[in-house]
């Protein structure tokens, strides 16, 4: 349909583990012992005593500390205190004795320690009765790149080998689309898979791709194609290939970690840096890639078109799509109804959540998947030595040892000092810095802060966090080797180079450490979603996106092929090769079966049984979702919502980008977006009562009978019409929610969920169907904005009261914009240094000081003003009174309709950035300052009304007076008893 206008189950676990024989730490020294060969090194030495987490109380006057079944050790009884210190002193003797330092001491679930050892003291240590034992500590090396087994698809009991028999066969039949910076064939990941292929027949009868190769004029652009990597074009309507390569391979790196990571290669070996990291596979291994370059540096909608176009003609049955989108209410473009057709057609479509941190997020599209990020259960760590400190650092590289200089002192004469600290681009001298590792202030991305040093000939980067709430330790490969420090060790290593003559640094090779997963990462975007009156929930899921290790082009990663990166890049081709997975076992799924069952299996817990975190706090659906990926349920999700393009029509229409598609909207009925089938539910406006309507259908191959579950959000009640479900194979059931108030906080969201229970084998326990809820109170129900046209006319305004009272309304404006016009020149497809900015040619700032009494601010520029194809940005920054710039909002999508809406009572500055368009570009800002009353030019009638709890209202407007060609702002506000309690915004044209 065009938009016109713009399975099988895994058996029973066993109820209880196998037992593990019990031996005593005696048994130990009864087998007779081989012949020990001590050298001098690490070792781990391990005393008879029972750790904390097993002692019973066999020590004479100390309590036992091992838990009761079912509890968790008490830290902080005296029972432990006094064994931790029986413990420490036992310990202590030993070390005396044998005249040795402790690196590590354990206690808690091992009682000993690791020291440093000559071979006489291991040998020594070995002999004594008050050893248990004496281990070379062993270096294990990486074996893999850990998502697929975080994600439950590695080892026996894996997706892999449950659902398709061998890792190598995951996958088959399914072609992988990857619209992104293009693909590096070479890489291992990408290598041919073994003939001949059981799937051939199938891919051959829907595979309609190409393989291009590059212009002529540059041989080293053009690539070889095989029956991994099926297809690859290449997409410049703007001719960036003059800075790159003119064919699908890929400049930068980002397509090939995304192709890999969606559906590289099984178990593709990985070397960096000269040292082994063991393997990595793609969430889908067996799948096909076919990859479609429109990015070069930036993404131009007309090649994103043309790209999904001619995914969806060349036969792919899944697209990712790591690329930015729109996070205003606007989300209708020409790419979402590009990926509305596609998935229309039986693509499953995943996109990026963004990385721009809270209520940010992107793809709001409900017939996309839209993927937040976090972490995964391990981590990379390597040790940097400095004099005679050592810490603990984020980084994967090989060892190496490096002379260090300040970026301060590396920097260009009369370069800003802060600038020169960050490593700003341009900041560094090359007469000073080559040869160095550099150590600079973290504030700018990783990759321009390790562009610069690379470009001035540095050796490598060392990164220190500004203070102590620094976001999380980074992970990530860069053009030079890329170390992060903490605050305080940061500041320890600057001083120290700054005291020390000729000072150099080393670092050990990289080990993986495991760590506590998932928790939401700082930058992933989050919801509320702006679009639909915020009544979709975005994003859908998370999935890992935190060092991630995959595929990089060796021309911009030191000449590795393999490194690690974080984004929501990272976390969207997670979901596209889980997908790939569910489309190979499932290919008579839509798109959106497949997202339910994403959706509906996902978890909300981390690996330590807590709620999944956001900075230390309990992340909510807000940030992931319905929670995170769960490999192996999603095969069984039993009962999935469905829906198609008719019901997406219908949801548009029901939205402000109706607008956008009247003549369509003429042909449709619309619904409220609450009410799509969606596997989560959102209501935006809880005037005291709503009811939510949803219909399942069963994709098993039997029936199965449900329970309803109801986890009602806090200050609400949830009751649902039908208690009990039964239904056939293919067959669908709907049911109704009525979600009403109770006392929960006007204007405060709040989260709960509603899930069938299959009843099996076992009880109600076989399958669960979860759809996350959030809610809002509101004491009224109005549309959040409105666009008004004309010089002068009428229009009604309707809501819902969400209490019982009276209900006033008046207007503050509408006002006129204020035009600020500037041209810029020489647009720069880099991130805008909105941490630091400054004007330049392509970015341009303007000043605006505002009352305290305004209702409102808003800075926006419009593609209606500017020539096709420029994209603007927008940052808002407040200025204190000391000069100093603080952000406070920005608007980035890829066109020029860009918009800020802030808080009077400031003074702001605000600067436009040219991304891309043409080399010079008259540009125009749009600015209002909404005064908090009426100017008399826009009546709301009647001034006041009684309203009942969820009962509807009417507001009549009349304008007249205004100016021809013109851009005008306001508010229609609400009161209750004196008191404001809401507004919308009109936009008014002439």
């Amino acid at each position: 349909m065009v938009i016109a206008g713009l399975a099988t189950t895994a058996g029973p676990a066993s109820a209880q583990p196998a037992s593990l024989p019990e031996v005593s730490p005696e048994h130990y020294k009864e087998a007779p012992a081989e012949p020990v060969e001590y050298e001098d090194g690490y070792y781990v030495v391990q005393l008879p005593d029972e750790p904390i987490a097993t002692y019973e109380g066999d020590e004479a006057g100390i309590a036992a500390t091992a838990p009761e079944d079912g509890d968790a050790i008490d830290f902080d009884s005296p029972e432990v205190e006094e064994y931790r210190d029986h413990l420490a002193e036992e310990r202590r003797e030993v070390l005396d004795e044998h005249g040795v330092e402790a690196v590590v001491e354990y206690d808690t679930v091992f009682t000993g320690f690791a020291a440093q050892l000559t071979a006489e003291e291991a040998e020594a240590l070995a002999a004594s009765d008050k050893v248990l034992s004496v281990a070379p500590d062993k270096i294990y090396q990486l074996d893999t790149a850990t998502t697929p087994d975080f994600l439950g698809l590695e080892g026996r009991w894996g997706a892999w080998k449950w659902q398709f028999g061998d890792p190598e066969k995951a996958g088959e039949g399914v072609v992988v689309g990857v619209i992104d910076s293009g693909i590096w064939p070479e890489n291992p990941s990408f290598a041919a898979l073994p003939e001949p292929r059981p799937d051939q027949d199938l891919i051959d009868s829907k595979w309609n791709g190409e393989c291009e190769e590059g212009t002529d004029d540059d041989p080293a652009a053009n690539i070889t194609c095989n029956n991994k990597l099926i297809g690859a074009r290449w997409f410049d309507s703007r001719g960036a290939a003059a800075d790159g390569y003119a064919s699908p391979r890929d400049q930068d790196g980002h397509g090939t970690h995304t192709a890999s990571t969606s559906a590289g290669n099984y178990q593709a070996e990985v070397v960096m840096d000269g040292e082994e990291y063991g393997t990595v596979s793609g969430m889908a291994p067996a799948a096909r890639i076919a990859a479609y370059k429109a990015c070069w540096g930036g993404c131009a909608s007309a090649d994103l078109v043309a790209a999904v176009e001619a995914a969806v003609a060349d036969g792919v049955d899944v697209i990712n799509y790591s690329i930015s989108g729109t996070n205003t209410a606007d989300f209708l473009d020409p790419v979402t109804i590009a990926f509305f057709n596609a998935a229309a057609s039986g693509v499953f479509v995943s996109a990026s959540a963004g990385n721009s941190g809270p209520v940010t997020v992107a793809h709001q599209e409900p017939w996309t998947t839209t993927v937040a990020a976090s972490t995964h259960d391990m981590t990379y760590r390597s040790e940097l030595t400095f004099g005679d400190t050592t810490v603990t650092v984020a980084a994967i590289n090989g060892g190496a040892e490096w002379p260090i200089k300040l970026a301060a002192d590396a920097a260009v004469d009369g370069a800003d000092s802060d600038a020169a600290v960050g490593c700003d681009p341009g900041s560094l001298d090359p007469a000073k810095a080559e040869g160095f590792a550099i150590l600079c202030e973290r504030g700018n991305l990783f990759t321009d802060m390790a562009n610069e040093v690379v470009s001035a000939g540095g050796l490598a980067l060392i990164v220190r966090d500004q203070n102590e709430r620094g976001p999380a330790s980074v992970v990530t490969s860069q053009p030079a080797p890329t170390v992060h420090l903490d605050y305080t060790s940061g500041l320890e290593l600057a001083d120290w180079v700054a005291a020390t003559e000729d000072p150099a640094v080393s670092i050990t090779t990289s080990e993986r450490e495991k760590q506590v997963a998932p928790s939401m990462a700082a930058f992933s975007s989050s919801g509320p979603a702006q679009s639909a009156g915020q009544n979709l929930l975005k994003p859908d899921i998370t999935a890992p996106g935190v060092e991630i290790l995959a595929g990089l082009t060796p021309e911009g990663n030191r000449g590795n092929d393999y490194g690690a990166a974080q984004g929501t890049s990272m976390s969207s081709p997670h979901i596209a090769g889980l997908a790939a997975l569910m489309v190979s076992e499932h290919p008579d799924w839509s798109p959106m079966a497949v997202k339910s069952a994403l959706m509906t299996t996902a978890y909300q817990t981390d690996s330590s049984r807590r709620p999944i975190q956001r900075g230390g706090e309990d992340a909510t659906p807000f940030d992931y979702g319905a929670g995170h990926v769960d490999g192996r349920e999603m095969f069984d999700p039993g009962l999935v919502y469905e829906s198609g393009p008719t019901d997406w029509i219908e949801y548009i229409c029901g939205t402000s980008e109706s607008a956008k598609i009247p003549s369509t909207c003429e042909n449709f009925d619309p619904i409220e977006p609450s009410q799509l089938n969606y596997p989560s539910i959102s209501v935006a406006d809880l005037t005291g009562v709503a009811t939510v309507t949803r219909t399942v259908t069963n994709v098993d191959d039997k029936a199965g009978f449900y329970k309803a579950k109801i986890d009602a959000p806090d200050g609400t009640t949830v009751k649902v019409d039908k208690r009990y479900l039964y239904i056939k194979p293919g067959e669908s059931a709907t049911y109704t929610l009525t979600i009403e108030r109770t006392d929960g906080a006007f204007g405060e969201w709040a989260f709960g969920d509603f899930t069938w229970k299959e009843y099996g084998t076992w009880g109600w326990d076989r399958n669960e169907v979860r759809s996350p809820i959030v809610v809002k109170p509101s004491q009224l129900g109005v549309d959040a904005e409105i666009a008004l046209s004309g010089a002068s006319g009428e229009s009604t305004l309707s809501g819902t009261s969400g209490f019982d009272g009276t209900l006033g309304a008046s207007v503050s404006g509408l006002v006129p914009s204020e035009e600020s016009t500037v041209t810029l020149t020489d647009p720069d497809s880099s991130t805008f240094p909105s941490d630091a900015p400054v004007e330049s040619p392509h970015a341009a700032s303007f000043e605006f000081a505002t009352s305290e009494d305004a209702a409102l601010v808003r800075f926006s520029t419009f593609g209606d003003d500017h020539p096709a194809g420029t994209d603007l940005d927008l940052f808002v920054y407040e200025k204190a009174d000391d000069g100093s710039l603080a952000l406070v909002g920005s608007s980035a999508t890829g066109t020029s309709d860009e918009t800020v809406t802030l808080p009077g009572g400031r003074t702001f500055v605000v600067f436009v950035d040219l991304w891309a368009g043409a080399a010079s570009v008259d540009t125009t800002l749009h600015a209002w300052i909404v005064p908090s009353s009426g100017e008399g030019n826009l009546t709301a009638s009647p001034a006041e009304q009684g309203v009942s709890l969820g009962g509807a209202f009417e507001v009549d407007l009349a304008w007249s007076g205004f100016e021809a060609d013109a851009r005008y702002l306001g508010t229609v506000d609400f009161n209750a008893e004196g008191e404001h309690i809401d507004s919308t915004v009109v936009n008014l044209t002439t």
